[in-house]
């Protein structure tokens, strides 16, 4: 997938390193229960490598740059009856808009191409710089679970509403 300024494409080999330093960074990793051990990464790696249809793990990149600037998915939500779009970036991309562009990418390949009813997305409340990013890309909060340790706040786009393209796509 490509947008105005990114490349996503699939997860490949050659990522692994990238990989691991993402999952182990502390301030990538604050909301999202830790750095992440060597054998729960490595595993989840390689799931990466050969997922299911519909679902997708993408290495985002500057477009004509080889550079990895971060990491969204799209795999079968903890509800077991919807899919879930989460992310990681590097710090050095923060506050550029590029997860946002990067995201978008993804929920308009899941609504428009796989077909996907909704897409929710799962973050802490406590997430704030997450939060206001699914907000502006119409996602709306659905509901509030204790789950990992912390209050999550489940955001879905609404389904069948979306008449037109997502903002940065």
């Amino acid at each position: 997938m490509e947008t105005d300024r990114l490349c996503l494409r699939p997860v490949i080999w050659r990522d692994f390193w990238f990989y691991c330093r993402l999952m182990s960074h502390p301030d990538v990793r604050r909301h999202l229960g830790g750095p992440v051990t060597w054998r729960r990464w490595y595993s989840r790696f390689r799931q990466h490598l050969t997922r299911q249809e519909g679902s997708g793990a993408w290495v985002v990149t500057l477009t004509g740059s080889g550079g990895a600037l971060g990491l969204v998915e799209l795999t079968p939500h903890k509800d077991g009856k919807d899919w879930e779009v989460s992310y990681q970036f590097r710090p050095s991309s923060w506050g550029q808009g590029m997860a946002r562009e990067a995201v978008s990418a993804a929920i308009k390949h899941g609504l428009e191409d796989v077909g996907l009813a909704r897409i929710v997305a799962e973050t802490q409340s406590a997430n704030t710089a997450s939060c206001r990013l699914l907000g502006r890309l119409g996602l709306v909060e659905s509901h509030r679970v204790h789950r990992f340790g912390a209050e999550q706040i489940i955001f879905t786009t609404q389904p069948n509403v979306r008449k037109k393209p997502l903002p940065g796509t």
